[in-house]
């Protein structure tokens, strides 16, 4: 569900769809605005997420992406947002969550849509302010990380049945790039069965 990288190497997809997807996401790379991949499972969105990362001014910066459709609810908040000693039976320790550890790069929140309604809340609020607290903290926490988010879920659908927080769909709305579904440009597919060599 985790993953962390820091290296550039060069996309070689030989669709003309995905050549502008790419172009897309190389603009998209020179602005700090957020970043909301739409595609279905499987065309690519985290190789993409880390290719606009590796071409932004943050790449010497750290890169995290998270699955959020294989968090169990219990430690989601936990692994975003970290927590404080004691903040649940057993921890004894402090847990920096991923906001902070992605200090100063970006981290990609994979399939957004299935996080809570509570998750989403604190999630707008960070973007909102670049701050939040640890699970059983009261102290204010600073980060400047970089938000990618990406879903195979329409959220227009999600908003309307209300299972996603509509200020924060609009917050996300920001910089939409469609990903091509794999049915559309097969020619790639020897080169996203090669995985190094897809971004």
């Amino acid at each position: 569900a985790l993953e962390r990288g820091c290296a550039r190497t060069v996309a070689r997809y030989r669709s003309s769809l995905m050549e502008t997807t790419l172009e897309q996401i190389r603009l998209a790379a020179q602005s700090e605005s957020i970043v909301l991949l739409l595609g279905e499972s499987g065309s690519g969105k985290d190789y993409l997420a880390k290719y606009l990362h590796n071409h932004s001014h943050r790449a010497g910066g750290p890169y995290f992406a998270i699955n959020c459709a294989a968090l169990a609810a219990s430690i989601a908040e936990s692994e975003l947002f970290g927590h404080e000693p004691g903040a649940f039976t057993g921890t004894r320790g402090r847990k920096r969550g991923l906001l902070e550890m992605a200090e100063g790069g970006t981290l990609l929140l994979n399939e957004i849509g299935e996080l809570s309604l509570e998750l989403q809340a604190k999630l707008l609020t960070f973007l909102d302010t670049q701050s939040f607290t640890r699970v059983g903290g009261e102290k204010t926490i600073q980060a400047n990380a970089r938000i990618v988010a990406a879903t195979n879920r329409d959220l227009e659908r999600e908003v309307a049945a209300g299972r996603f927080r509509e200020d924060l769909f609009y917050r996300l709305n920001v910089f939409v790039i469609g990903v091509p579904a794999l049915r559309e440009r097969k020619e790639d597919l020897p080169f996203l069965a090669d995985r190094k060599s897809v971004v």
